[in-house]
């Protein structure tokens, strides 16, 4: 019994030697007869079925004369050329999500048309978000309103909080000045005058250290909102102030140049009014 075992498990090793030989290293086999001769099971269940051997394989050879580029529509498929499938009969029936196919989808493929809608959903779903959003504080809300609040007496009196006062007080007024120029010539050139006036990085750290020492929590939510939209005022207004020489304003670069104007002004009146 167990010599039949042994006799069993060879002829399985010796079998699976066999097809990871022809598998991985078909050269080594290449010289035996029996291999060579040997035939594919015809059972399209069991194995792809190979072309007969009386059938002579002739391959077409394009030329310059005749390039024979090929009919993709009509050319059968590898399981059609094996004959795991037989050929299917073309319909003129227009195809489901075919481009031009469907007019209702506008030209466009299913898979295009699910994409954008899919595409527009989000896009709506993220504007009802952001209008219904929670800012962290109630609109309404006007106890930490400018005059509302109390500041922080000690801090107020500090050498540090009196110089970041008057630096955000200077490119406030800074600010006017220029709004004044503009007011006066509405194809004056102030990009260098805005460029060079207003240094983004240090006054937000001048606007963050006034308000980290001299408000509490609960009204650094507002006074880090009017911050954060003088800041991109400015930012606006330095884009909006550009102008090539000889070219004059158009009534839209105007009415943009004024309005970041009295946006910016508005904002920095804003903090400064708790100050008052």
């Amino acid at each position: 019994l167990h010599s039949t075992k042994m006799l069993k498990y060879s002829a399985y090793a010796l079998l699976l030697g066999a097809g990871a030989t022809e598998a991985f290293a078909p050269s080594l086999g290449a010289g035996l007869p029996a291999l060579r001769s040997a035939k594919c099971n015809s059972n399209s269940r069991l194995a792809l079925r190979m072309q007969d051997d009386n059938v002579e394989y002739k391959p077409v050879i394009p030329t310059l004369e005749n390039p024979l580029a090929p009919d993709y529509a009509n050319e059968p498929t590898q399981f059609e050329r094996q004959g795991l499938v037989s050929k299917t009969e073309k319909s003129d029936k227009p195809m489901v999500g075919s481009a031009g196919a469907l007019e209702e989808f506008g030209g466009l493929t299913r898979r295009e048309a699910y994409g954008a809608g899919g595409a527009v959903t989000v896009g709506i779903l993220a504007v009802g978000w952001a209008f219904t959003r929670n800012p962290g504080y109630d609109r309404k809300d006007t106890t930490r309103d400018a005059g509302k609040v109390e500041l922080n007496k000690e801090a107020l009196g500090s050498a540090e909080v009196k110089t970041n006062l008057a630096a955000v007080q200077a490119s406030r007024d800074k600010l006017a000045e220029l709004y004044a120029k503009f007011q006066a010539d509405n194809n004056a050139l102030l990009s260098e005058g805005v460029k060079s006036s207003f240094n983004v990085v240090k006054l937000r750290d001048e606007f963050n250290k006034l308000t980290f020492a001299v408000f509490d929590e609960d009204t650094q939510i507002k006074t880090d909102r009017i911050v954060r939209n003088s800041i991109q005022s400015l930012v606006e207004l330095e884009q909006a102030v550009k102008l090539k020489d000889g070219v004059a304003r158009s009534p839209k670069r105007v009415a943009a140049t004024d309005k970041w104007f009295r946006q910016a002004l508005s904002e920095f009146d804003s903090f400064l009014a708790y100050f008052k």
